[in-house]
């Protein structure tokens, strides 16, 4: 027992300079696995046209999430400019590959947007949590309406648990959103227990008072979700051109089967400590088609399939990093000006 402790204690305070050792050691083992399958893979030419869509796609569907946060810091009252929160979020967007997990960026957000909003410091850092919870809902949603035209694949077990959890979570987000907008529910006794909890009561209290202002601004939550659903449409569109790209033919699933599927793998890849979700997306993606072959009574050998989902991975991970990359150019050509504002915030505060 004592030394689980003393490895998991190393682990613990390691894993800042393990992290990234371990997450390309996941796609090198992923590679060596594949290699043969990937090679011949590799040897089909690229349909150019469909990777720019892809990479247009994405690129609109990652904008979208940072309107979509400006909506929530606005509806809360704070003082908040379009532009600053694309600054913000491109370069939060680009720390998703230093932090641990694919939402690493968001600790990064938060402080950043604590330290401007000064005078307001919780409320602000709410809203990337806001933020999170309502793209994940939205998500969800998309793969459940994608569902609908696959109920072929229903007959699988292993897609019909994806299917059932979609719409579970889908349901049970919805409903949550709508009683939270009544101003009598959040006041209940045992509500404001919740946030008297050790470490989730923080920032659950947070939430509260968060949703407690959106309650006279219902169209805010509206216009959120709405802008989600689009971003999730846009960047799960994304995922399905770049298989177009690299012409998989029957070796990858088609476009509802992707917009149902791949949420699953989106949302596993964030609860995996690498950093981007590097190696973890890439792994569900690798299952994703691997469950669609098979429920499709196996089209392709099993291999190649597995093998085009690692390549499509891939191909929409380097689209990925060079809109983090383009993001990070942004940031820094208005960094100064970003400076500024954060100082006057700090200001703020001391006067």
């Amino acid at each position: 027992m004592n030394l689980l402790k003393i490895c998991f204690g190393w682990l613990k305070q390691s894993w800042t300079w393990l992290r990234w050792p371990v997450a390309i050691g996941i796609l090198v083992y992923l590679f060596f696995l594949y290699h043969e399958q990937f090679y011949d893979l590799a040897q089909r030419e690229i349909d150019y046209a469909y990777l720019a869509l892809a990479f247009v796609l994405a690129g609109i569907a990652i904008i979208l999430t940072f309107i979509r946060w400006f909506l929530l810091v606005r509806g809360q009252e704070l003082p908040f400019q379009l532009n600053d929160a694309i600054r913000l979020g491109f370069i939060c967007y680009l720390f998703n590959y230093v932090a641990p997990g694919a939402a690493g960026g968001d600790i990064v957000k938060a402080v950043m947007i604590a330290k401007q909003q000064a005078s307001r410091r919780a409320a602000a850092a709410s809203t990337v949590l806001l933020d999170r919870i309502f793209g994940m809902l939205a998500l969800f949603m998309v793969g459940s309406l994608a569902s609908l035209f696959h109920r072929d694949l229903w007959t699988h077990p292993e897609i019909m648990i994806a299917v059932m959890v979609l719409w579970g979570g889908s349901l049970c987000g919805l409903i949550g959103l709508v009683l939270s907008m009544h101003p009598k529910i959040l006041m209940w006794s045992w509500v404001q227990r919740l946030t008297q909890i050790k470490f989730v009561g923080p920032p659950l209290g947070d939430i509260i008072n968060g949703m407690m202002l959106y309650q006279a601004r219902p169209r805010v939550l509206v216009g959120a979700i709405i802008i989600s659903i689009f971003g999730h449409f846009g960047m799960l569109s994304a995922f399905f051109f770049c298989s177009l790209a690299l012409q998989f033919g029957p070796a990858a699933p088609d476009y509802w089967t992707h917009l149902m599927l791949i949420p699953g793998a989106e949302v596993a890849s964030v609860f995996v400590p690498v950093p981007g979700g590097v190696g973890a997306l890439e792994g569900a993606v690798i299952y994703v088609y691997h469950v669609v072959n098979e429920a499709n009574g196996t089209l392709v050998d099993m291999s190649v399939a597995e093998a085009a989902g690692l390549a499509t991975a891939i191909g929409y991970r380097v689209i990925a990093i060079v809109i983090a990359v383009i993001g990070a150019a942004y940031y820094m050509t208005s960094r100064s000006e970003l400076e500024v504002l954060l100082e006057k915030g700090e200001e703020g505060v001391k006067a």
